[in-house]
């Protein structure tokens, strides 16, 4: 080389650009050779090594600016345009699909993040062991993996976190990357921004937020959240013109409270408000079967022409008794003794001694009535309306303006052909007892117009069973709590709280709420069955003191069935309790008269809930029957007479297609789960409850225009916040508070009833109460007029219904 002045580079260089020694074995030997060369240049070559740094670097961006351009191109899948954001692209959000999508794309520059964040793996999987806590909490997500066993112990599991945690890191890196190539290309920014809206973070962190990359700009998401809304709309309308939903409304006050007390704004800052909800109507309805609104006008009360006012007026209370009849058992058990000896059952193998709990597989059901097929049943919030709905033409307003979101307007005006004619048809609307009254005042001022919808023909009514169970819990005040003389004896219900909430007395004494009476209800409820247990097995075996000793006799289930029968017999008030009561003072014991019909009344209280969380209809029905007794006796007799009339009207009046239609959806099923089913009217009071509280703005952005705008978007923000804890790996995944642990509570509670023994009979003991059989009381005041009622001094004043506070709410999801 030297005689022809050829340097080794130059030997080199000619070899490998020489495309006649490209396959030779002096160029392949060099290409095998390439790490080992570069390395050793790198090594004894400083002005060599920066060369080649700076040749790999140079060699490196251009591959990474290549990769990025072409995910930052059009068709790529990570464009996002919020002014045309809808529903279907926060639902299906996921960061596995943006890592699938980034690695297809841009290989190299995922290897290369993945590389350099894999360096400090080690000190993230021990950050990781550190919250073992976790673990439970997060069994959800890691079961829900793919391809990962997840039974073998904890290192596994830290292991797949640990990938997934750094899999995010990879994803936001290279969307920051690529928005900085193209402002379009920010669909984890877009998503990340309508998520922070949806939790209310302040403007300042969304502004510094999108500085960083990892959101778009407030216009954009306030664009994004306008679209959003405009697509509610459209899902409304889409649903209300099939004809086949069912609506729900009620009102909600927010207070615009401000800081600026100058004169000119010295107006009331309380905004009256009106919120609802539609939902399609399931379970083979059809619309022949709510094609009935010139039959139902035919027959109405308000119609001065109906030619069969006999047909609705020839039925009473005393017919309903007659609604699902049950065949006689073998033992003389009926099917609400049959439910109380479940429960007795069901109350000691879950919170008795632990050997009880091995029956929990065997223990199963009541009997099912009729019940309504487990389905999700998707709800959707409509916009909500500026009327006051606490008057009857606010009522009018509220019935109409849903309509109108649904696309239905009076069919005599307009000239839209693809609106339905509801003439001929009837439409659905759930609500309170409130909004009955108004509903049925606004029918009757209409009836004197001439044409369907103005008469609001369409209109049939159904009221919420959420605010029944609260009348119900409220009757159960009214009769055990609130007599002063109902408090006095030891046994008394009173006295119950005085154990479970000692600090609380005053409160249970003057207006507890339904919250607090439902509480009462199941905690003492379970004690006194306990109880109940804990004395007839006494009674039987002088040996065992208490159910521990009982559960160390090891009895069988058969055993414990029997003995729940016998309980809810003897324990329980039924019709031999009236026998009980004539024989003279010195042979009865009124306090454990007493408590056998608190048992009863608190049973019956189950029984509805159960029923509804279950969806048995059938079962719900009976006990609304029962109930409308019981609120006779303790002086809620509107209630009593509206349950009446609509039962009478379900089951007498309505056509079967309509009676199908209401009954079926009087109880809906959001998540489409066993045992969660809730009242229309509950739902509408979480959609209350997210709409003034939750969302609707923050600061100065928090104005009923707001308010409005986001109204539609309650169910969209809840699934987009569980969208969001499933890919980034949140760890506190339940909305449910863990249940407190009352066994400490429940075991204070037992030994009291052991000291002062309710349901043991000591003749001769006294009361200074004698609590009626509200059910026997509740007979004999349907047989009265109200003339009569009100001569005898029986007519109570109705108090309205209380506003329904979070706790009231959440207590029926164990919140």
């Amino acid at each position: 080389m030297h005689q022809v002045q050829l340097t080794l580079p130059e030997l080199v260089f000619g070899v490998l650009s020489n495309k006649e020694y490209e396959n030779g074995p002096i160029a392949l030997g060099f290409a095998s050779r390439v790490d080992d060369i570069i390395t050793m240049v790198m090594k004894y070559s400083e002005t060599g090594g920066r060369k080649v740094r700076d040749l790999v670097i140079k060699i490196a961006t251009e591959m990474y600016v290549s990769e990025v351009e072409r995910m930052a191109a059009e068709g790529c899948g990570f464009r996002f345009d919020a002014a045309h954001a809808n529903v279907e692209q926060l639902e299906q959000f996921s960061m596995d699909e943006l890592a699938r999508k980034m690695k297809y794309n841009a290989p190299h520059l995922w290897e290369t993040l993945g590389g350099v964040l894999a360096r400090h793996a080690s000190r993230m999987s021990t950050d990781m062991e550190d919250g073992t806590g976790e673990r439970e909490e997060e069994d959800a997500y890691w079961d829900a993996l793919d391809g990962c066993d997840m039974r073998k112990g904890w290192p596994t599991r830290t292991l797949v976190r640990q990938q997934a945690v750094m899999t995010i890191k990879k994803i936001v890196i290279v969307s920051i990357i690529v928005q900085h190539a193209n402002q379009r290309a920010n669909y984890l920014q877009a998503i990340l921004g309508i998520f922070l809206q949806s939790a209310h973070a302040p403007q300042k962190v969304v502004e510094t937020l999108a500085r960083m990359g990892l959101s778009i700009s407030i216009s954009s998401i306030d664009a994004a959240i306008v679209s959003l809304s405009k697509e509610s709309q459209r899902t409304i309308k889409t649903l209300g013109r099939t004809l086949l939903a069912a609506y729900a409304y009620d009102n909600f006050d927010i207070d615009m409270k401000t800081s600026d007390q100058r004169v000119e704004k010295s107006i009331d800052t309380l905004k009256h408000l009106t919120s609802g909800l539609l939902f399609p109507l399931q379970h083979g309805t059809t619309l022949e079967d709510l094609r009935c609104s010139r039959m139902l006008w035919e027959q109405s009360t308000y119609n001065i022409h109906a030619r069969e006012m006999s047909h609705r007026s020839g039925k009473t209370y005393r017919d309903l008794l007659e609604l699902h009849p049950e065949s006689p058992s073998e033992d003389g058990i009926s099917r609400r003794m049959q439910y109380n000896a479940w429960k007795m059952l069901s109350d000691l193998v879950e919170h008795g001694p632990v050997y009880f709990r091995r029956f929990q597989e065997v223990l199963g059901e009541p009997e099912v009535v009729e019940a309504i097929p487990v389905i999700k049943t998707p709800i959707v919030a409509a916009r909500a309306m500026e009327f006051v709905n606490s008057t009857v033409s606010g009522n009018i307003q509220s019935i109409t303006g849903l309509l109108a979101q649904a696309g239905i307007h009076d069919p005599n005006e307009g000239d839209d052909l693809h609106m339905p004619d509801i003439s001929d048809y009837v439409v659905l609307f759930h609500g309170d007892l409130g909004t009955a009254e108004r509903v049925q005042a606004m029918l009757q001022r209409r009836a004197m117009e001439d044409s369907p919808w103005n008469r609001c023909q369409y209109v049939v009514f159904v009221p919420g069973l959420f605010h029944l169970k609260m009348a119900a819990a409220d009757a159960l005040w009214r009769a055990f709590i609130h007599p002063v003389a109902a408090r006095s004896d030891e046994t008394s219900l009173m006295h119950d709280v005085g154990v479970l909430r000692p600090k609380e007395t005053g409160i249970y004494q003057s207006k507890p709420g339904f919250r607090r009476m439902h509480q009462l209800v199941t905690y003492s409820g379970i004690c006194r069955r306990l109880d109940c247990w804990r004395v007839e097995v006494a009674n039987v075996d002088p040996s065992i003191k208490n159910l521990d000793d009982f559960a160390a006799t090891e009895p069988t289930f058969s055993q414990l069935k029997e003995i729940a029968d016998i309980l809810s017999r003897k324990y329980v008030a039924t019709y031999t309790l009236r026998r009980v009561r004539q024989r003279a003072g010195s042979q009865r014991d009124m306090q454990a008269e007493n408590a056998m019909v608190i048992n009863k009344y608190m049973l019956l209280y189950e029984e509805l809930t159960h029923a509804m969380n279950s969806g048995d209809i059938g079962r719900v029905e009976l006990c609304i029957v029962a109930w409308i007794l019981v609120f006779k006796a303790t002086g809620k007799h509107k209630y009593a007479a509206h349950m009446t009339e609509f039962l009478i009207n379900v089951h007498f009046v309505y056509p079967p297609g309509l009676r199908h239609a209401v009954r079926y959806s009087m109880l809906v099923n959001p998540t489409g789960k066993k045992g969660s089913f809730r009242g229309v009217d509950w739902c509408v009071e979480l959609n209350n409850l997210f709409t003034k509280v939750i969302n609707g703005g923050k600061f100065s952005n928090h104005t009923i225009p707001r308010v409005l705008l986001e109204s539609p978007l309650v169910q969209v923000y809840r699934n987009l916040h569980g969208v969001f804890q499933k890919n980034f790996l949140h760890t506190h995944l339940s909305t449910k508070r863990q249940e407190a642990d009352m066994t400490l509570t429940f075991a204070e509670l037992c030994k009291y009833f052991e000291k002062y023994q309710p349901h043991k009979m000591q003749t001769g003991r006294t009361s200074k109460l004698c609590m009626d059989d509200l059910i026997d009381v509740g007979h004999a005041l349907m047989e009265k007029t109200e003339v009569e009622l009100e001569r005898d001094g029986l007519e109570v004043e109705e108090e309205g219904e209380n506003a329904l506070t979070l706790d009231d709410i959440a207590i029926e999801l164990r919140l």
